[in-house]
């Protein structure tokens, strides 16, 4: 794990940045954490806030004992003796009231260091950002923003000029390789290897947690049952509508299931070589099905999958997705050309 976040594995660059910054004393009083989730962004905010305020330990043994359902169940969290702050949305945004509650202390604020911490912060609507905006334009002393993000684009632009950002990027193979042999409560599913979880995740830890931490075996057999109903069910789209989904992060990881499932019979489709395949367990059914995804076809299928991923990640409602996916599906199997360009 990097030094400067003693619980975040990877992200040297990023580490060593903020370090030479912190050492120097030019460490920005507003930095802006970006990239992928599930790649230590928030932990490292953590981390930073410990040595900033000097409270690393208590900080560390005050989050030990809130669990994860807790702390999102706390609007505003407040941790170190009231030093370190921490937001994150309430329900599918972050609030103008979480800002009123931590800007109305901040004004009581002594001269110890502080760190206000805001989770999800593209989540913020225009009357939210133009009211923390006032606050990054002038910023005491004392006080540093960090804000996390995976979409920064969705930032305001003066949101972003006010701070200096710090991409957090996936994990190349050495180093996940390292991530997989250092974790004792990863466990793989039947049929998988390091490699198979280093292209279903792309180098992501989070999602390497959650598709093999409890280890799930299911999961590529219920992706090929999608494929096999989209290429050769009569009526997919009602067939598959019905599925439910309680959680995001569910959706997510059947999504990305799909999505190998769905590299593995493009392969199949292009080359005829299963010596590449990913997903063993199900080759043969790959195998029956990959002649009709040659193509345009298969092109344009993992590319409606991808654009699916992508609205996941902006929080667009996961029923809207759902069916997206669906109908691009059934009009490519009947082969309606202006869908599959």
């Amino acid at each position: 794990m990097a030094g400067f976040f003693p619980h975040v594995f990877g992200q040297e660059k990023v580490s060593r940045e903020l370090k030479r910054l912190f050492e120097e004393n030019r460490l920005p009083h507003t930095l802006i954490f970006y990239g992928d989730e599930g790649l230590g962004k928030t932990t490292a905010a953590l981390d930073l806030a410990g040595i900033l305020t000097g409270k690393a330990e208590k900080l560390e043994k005050e989050l030990s004992e809130i669990s994860e359902e807790e702390r999102q169940k706390m609007p505003v969290l407040t941790l170190a003796d009231e030093q370190v702050w921490y937001l994150h949305p309430v329900g599918m945004e972050l609030k103008i009231e979480q800002f009123r509650t931590f800007l109305s202390a901040m004004s009581s604020f002594d001269e110890k260091p502080h760190v206000c911490i805001i989770d999800e912060a593209q989540t913020m609507m225009d009357p939210v950002a133009n009211a923390l905006l006032k606050t990054l334009e002038e910023p005491e002393g004392n006080i540093h923003f960090i804000l996390i993000t995976h979409d920064l684009d969705a930032l305001l632009p003066t949101i972003i000029s006010r701070g200096e950002r710090f991409g957090f990027l996936p994990l190349g193979a050495a180093d996940y390789f390292s991530f997989i042999r250092s974790r004792k409560d990863i466990h793989f599913p039947r049929g998988m290897d390091e490699k198979v979880l280093f292209q279903l995740s792309e180098g992501n830890p989070g999602i390497t947690l959650e598709v093999a931490g409890d280890g799930v075996s299911a999961q590529p057999e219920s992706a090929m049952d999608f494929w096999e109903t989209v290429t050769g069910g009569d009526t997919p789209f009602s067939t598959l509508s019905s599925m439910e989904f309680k959680e995001r992060k569910d959706f997510l990881k059947m999504l990305r299931w799909i999505l190998l499932v769905g590299r593995d019979i493009f392969i199949l489709a292009e080359t005829g070589n299963s010596s590449a395949l990913r997903c063993v367990t199900v080759a043969a059914r790959e195998e029956r099905i990959a002649p009709f995804w040659q193509g345009e076809k298969g092109e344009a299928a993992l590319q409606a999958l991808k654009t699916a991923e992508t609205a996941v990640a902006r929080y667009i409602n996961i029923k809207n997705i759902w069916d997206m996916i669906l109908i691009t599906f059934e009009h490519i199997q009947k082969g309606e050309k202006e869908w599959i360009r």
